[in-house]
């Protein structure tokens, strides 16, 4: 979700301040591995420094993981190195970082649908949107689980085509893990993924949050099944992988990344059904918490080994996150590591408009809506340039996004054609229906666009 949609909602719950809500109730014993992350900062004479809050410099609730914790890490990277020992051409970290951006996560899936071969990725980190995507990137190389039988919720134009309009899609639900998150992608409209609250603007002040993510809930419970879950915990104990998702606790506000693939591991570890089902509650839950942006939806409260809070999109500390997080687990990547940039947005906030024309009125709304818009832009723009910097130190950085820049000849995005429309124009037609956040039309023609750009594996950026 993004934050600035819901500005004047939040206007208005300062003049109704009374209207309060009660915590939402966590799911009793998912205990989440949550790692502290913050942002190093230099001293005056160029040394390294910490932030408050950082491992060294915990601020109040936080505390530094256990011993027993980074062993654990360390554990998993030196079975990872000696499997790399015998696998042919995998003999470099890859790292892999999803950011946030609501709908346009469709660009991300679709360019990973596009590619003919993904990387087995060591650590992949997501935010977000890139939370959403992060279970089926990576298990990219693992198989469909057979109890994922649940297709029902599959809509929307990239499950048919229309004639006359050749592409890959359509996608066949069960092929293959990166079709599916395509698939995910797919809305006949946005009330596949979330549900309005009735009576508007007052109604969200009142209620607390202008819809929920129930349908997205239970999208995510069909993807993600058991086996699934097991897989990822598989792959951890196993290969010595690690997918890490990213909040923010509203209560000390700071980010976290919590251990996704410690919790498939004691999922994968008991054969009590319910206990199994209770746990896979707990994965789905993390990821909503990861995409909820009050007052749109509600926060959610986890109960992590920090205690019980509120967490909310991580987004609002880090666009993405990496080189926050590898200190904090005890990694040391090595100097040829590879580190992959998916960011699900263009970087760039875009001129001021209204209803497509330059904006030549304000109110204190708009004013505060595009104010919004640029810090937002901006904590992305520094989070990815942190990425990108930190890849190319190690060795080798390639990036993708929502832009045809530094691309020669490569298409303007809203002007990709799909189905008989541009981008730009399936956006034009799907606002006619007001929604809150997602776009249907859009969405699957930026996972078309995501998609001829993975085929020709046509990034941003890449630096060996």
């Amino acid at each position: 979700m993004r934050i600035q949609a819901f500005l004047p909602v939040m206007l208005l719950a300062g003049l109704l301040a009374g209207c309060v809500q009660d915590r939402p109730r966590p799911i009793a014993g998912c205990n989440y591995r949550a790692i502290p992350m913050t942002v190093p900062v230099a001293r005056p004479d160029g040394t390294p420094g910490l932030q408050a809050g950082a491992p060294g410099a915990l601020g109040a609730g936080q505390e530094a993981p256990s011993d027993a914790f980074t062993a654990q890490i360390q554990t998993q990277m030196a079975q990872r190195h000696a499997i790399r020992d015998v696998e042919p051409g995998a003999d470099h970290d890859q790292f892999l970082v999803l950011s946030g951006g609501g709908e346009h996560g469709a660009f991300g899936a679709g360019f990973f649908w596009g590619m003919d071969k993904v990387p087995t990725y060591d650590i992949v980190t997501g935010v977000s949107t890139g939370s959403l995507q992060s279970t089926l990137m990576f298990l990219a190389n693992s198989p469909v689980p057979a109890d994922r039988t649940d297709y029902r919720w599959v809509d929307g134009r990239l499950a048919s085509q229309a004639p006359g309009e050749p592409h890959q899609f359509p996608i066949r639900p069960g092929t293959s893990n990166l079709g599916d998150l395509a698939l995910a992608y797919s809305i006949g409209s946005e009330s596949d993924l979330m549900t309005r609250k009735l009576g508007g603007p007052a109604g969200i002040v009142f209620k607390g949050s202008a819809a929920g993510f129930g349908p997205l809930k239970a999208r995510l419970k069909a993807l993600l099944t058991l086996q699934t879950l097991d897989e990822v915990g598989r792959q951890r104990d196993e290969e010595g992988r690690g997918l890490y998702v990213g909040v923010v606790n509203l209560d000390d506000g700071y980010g976290y990344a919590i251990d996704m693939t410690e919790l498939g591991s004691r999922i994968r570890a008991t054969r009590d059904m319910p206990e199994k089902l209770r746990l896979q509650d707990c994965y789905v839950e993390a990821l909503l918490a990861s995409s909820s942006v009050p007052p749109g939806v509600p926060p959610i409260t986890l109960e992590t080994d920090h205690g019980t809070s509120m967490y909310m999109d991580g987004g609002a500390r880090f666009g993405v996150f990496l080189q926050q997080l590898l200190p904090a687990i005890g990694h040391a990547a090595t100097k040829d590591a590879r580190v992959t940039v998916i960011a699900n947005n263009s970087l760039e906030s875009g001129p001021w408009e209204a209803d497509g024309k330059p904006a030549l009125k304000w109110s204190a709304a708009t004013f505060g809506l595009r104010a919004v818009d640029l810090l937002e832009g901006q904590v992305y723009r520094f989070s990815v340039n942190d990425a990108e910097g930190f890849g190319i130190k190690l060795g080798q950085m390639r990036m993708a996004y929502i832009s045809n820049a530094n691309l020669p000849g490569g298409e303007v995005p809203d002007d990709h054609r799909f189905e008989g429309n541009t981008c730009g124009a399936w956006r034009a037609i799907d606002a006619k229906a007001k929604p809150l956040q997602f776009h249907p039309n859009y969405m699957a023609c930026l996972a078309d666009y995501g998609r001829s750009r993975g085929v020709t594996q046509a990034w941003n950026r890449a630096v060996p």
